[in-house]
């Protein structure tokens, strides 16, 4: 098992030139994901147990996002990505799925699995984009190329959901002592909110680019 945890700078300077070089995408990104954010928030008082449909279009219209996020950065970058345009909605959903539980029982027995699992399975969603595979192949490849830096990864994944929870926490602590959940706090909470997934979006399609690249290139030439 390695523990080397060098490419944790690099890969956030990286992600930040990458979110620069995207502005204009990833801005109308993020302003989508906070709307829909909020509106889950407004549909929650407002719809009670009928705000469940409401959650359910949420999940799917941000992965629709994340789906964009990934597409543009990995373009941009210079992959090629397969023709026609395939969304993969379906399969970003199975690995978000697949990847979620093992991580979530990894941390609860012991939390060292879990974040192992976190940095192994990090890069699955820009290597189905980029490889047009199957949501398992995806994790396979993401598992391969992550065996010398899964825990420079891994701080790089818990830095971004440490700012995508960090206003969560927040409003929770909030609303225990008597505070209200209205449309202003809303704003605040998922715009701070959103930033840390996007932010942990980008960070997954960069780091894929910087350790795929080689692979990319020699399969082009041998391909």
């Amino acid at each position: 098992m390695q523990f080397d945890a060098s490419l944790v700078g690099p890969i956030l300077r990286e992600t930040v030139a990458a979110m620069r070089a995207n502005a204009r995408v990833l801005a109308m990104v993020y302003v989508a994901a906070t709307a829909v954010g909020v509106g889950y928030d407004l549909a929650l008082g407002l719809l009670g147990e009928a705000a469940l449909l409401y959650y359910v279009v949420y999940i799917f219209f941000m992965l629709f996002l994340q789906a964009c996020v990934t597409i543009a950065l990995l373009e941009r970058g210079g992959f090629v990505l397969p023709g026609p345009r395939r969304w993969r909605i379906a399969s970003l959903f199975g690995i978000s799925i697949i990847a979620g539980l093992g991580i979530f029982f990894g941390l609860l027995v012991l939390v060292l699995p879990g974040l192992f699992l976190t940095g192994r399975w990090y890069l699955a969603a820009p290597a189905l984009f980029h490889r047009d595979m199957s949501a398992s192949e995806a994790m396979r490849a993401s598992w391969d190329l992550t065996e010398q830096s899964w825990l420079s990864i891994t701080l790089v994944a818990v830095t971004a959901f440490a700012v995508q929870a960090a206003p969560l926490l927040a409003v929770g602590y909030l609303l225990e002592n008597g505070g209200r959940m209205d449309w202003p706090v809303s704003l605040a909470m998922n715009a701070a909110s959103q930033a840390g997934w996007l932010l942990g979006v980008s960070a997954a399609a960069t780091a894929y680019m910087m350790l795929g690249g080689e692979e990319d290139r020699m399969r082009k030439i041998f391909g």
